[in-house]
């Protein structure tokens, strides 16, 4: 399902240095994917929940919850939402040289992805005002326009601030997200990432401060929380979803991690 805003985009508005072709949020399935060999516009998209993947230009990255990825004219770009868990995002697709200068500007040119930068107020004032369209056009785009420009401030400050991290470290974390809802072991991530086990631990510990296996369970509590304070779904259920063992073992994870029941922590939630 999809909320868009779209636009007519004559010869005349093509002459503007920035405008907007469409925006909207998206709530896809699993089977939800775009494609653009020679892409004609900037794409600029923020992932509410899920996750997903996108393929631009040789470069692979797995986005989720909080991550931002920013693909400029001309890539060839191929993004789609994981099976299991998929993204729901909001978007704008935009134009104008304002775009590339902006980018180029700010030192963007060649990064097309950010992780865990929340710019999701300014895209949703950006939606805003294309849903309402209480402006002439020319002035509306100059609004639109300066949200763009307060954007890419951000991620331009947000890859000052970032720390590199190590690139195998970085490829367990997002094997391990794309893979949340299966039942994975070290050997599996290792695996994905060609290293051994001794060394993932290593690495991982050094770069998130937990290990992997650590990591997995976390995420698969906090995923519970989650369901349990947003569905009807039963304890069974969700245990099964998140490929525990049984019930009975869930529960007694998801006690030590909370201190609860998941029954007591869905009565408080």
């Amino acid at each position: 399902m999809e909320k868009i805003q779209s636009f007519i985009v004559d010869e005349n508005i093509k002459k503007l240095p920035f405008y907007v072709e469409l925006a909207g949020i998206t709530f896809p399935d699993g089977n939800y994917s775009i494609y653009r060999e020679n892409s004609d516009i900037y794409v600029l998209e923020y992932i509410i929940d899920g996750c997903g993947t996108v393929e631009t230009d040789g470069q692979i990255f797995f986005p989720s919850k909080g991550d931002v990825y920013l693909l400029p004219f001309g890539s060839r770009h191929h993004y789609f939402a994981s099976k299991e868990n998929p993204f729901t995002k909001i978007w704008m697709n935009v134009n104008g040289e304002l775009c590339r200068q902006l980018i180029q500007l700010y030192g963007l040119t060649g990064v097309c992805f950010f992780e865990n930068v929340n710019i999701y107020n300014l895209m949703k004032q950006f939606l805003v005002l294309c849903e309402k369209r209480e402006y002439e056009t020319t002035d509306l785009y100059n609004k639109c326009g300066l949200i763009f420009l307060e954007i890419i401030q951000i991620l331009s400050k947000h890859c000052e601030k970032k720390p590199s991290v190590n690139k195998f470290a970085a490829y367990a974390k997002n094997f391990c997200d794309r893979n949340i809802y299966k039942k994975i072991s070290l050997e599996d991530i290792a695996k994905y990432t060609g290293i051994s086990i001794s060394q993932l631990n290593r690495l991982f510990r050094q770069e998130f401060g937990v290990t992997a296996y650590a990591y997995i369970l976390n995420s698969k509590i906090n995923l519970a929380k989650s369901l349990l304070s947003g569905t009807s779904m039963s304890v069974a259920e969700i245990a099964f979803l998140l490929n525990f063992s049984d019930e009975h073992y869930f529960s007694n994870i998801f006690k030590k991690k909370t201190g609860l029941t998941p029954t007591l922590w869905r009565r408080g939630a």
